[in-house]
């Protein structure tokens, strides 16, 4: 998810974060999350969340616990944008191809 925040909103879009991602933390599927903020636009925000699968993501987008999940960033996002992606090729996978394996 794409996100944009206004600057005067950023600390509390962070906390927000932080409490969603703790309720998320127990959802049957999901694996992990982080927040990342664009260095050069820092209202420009990109939520990665990982997932066993894509349709565990989108079971869990179309419950209605999602937007009750969720409601608190809600009023700090400007423009969201939604997308998801599949794991085209590893890192670990790369970094083992190189020698650089772990």
């Amino acid at each position: 998810m794409t996100a944009l925040v206004a600057p005067e909103h950023a600390e509390d879009f962070e906390r927000a974060y932080a409490q969603v991602t703790r309720q998320v933390a127990g959802v049957d599927g999901h694996l992990g999350d982080e927040l990342l903020r664009d260095h050069e636009q820092p209202d420009r925000y990109i939520l990665l969340s990982w997932w066993e699968s894509a349709q565990r993501f989108l079971d869990w987008e179309n419950a209605p616990v999602h937007r009750e999940t969720t409601t608190p960033m809600r009023p700090y996002w400007r423009v969201l944008e939604r997308r998801v992606y599949e794991v085209a090729r590893d890192g670990d996978e790369v970094r083992a191809a190189v020698g650089g394996g772990s």
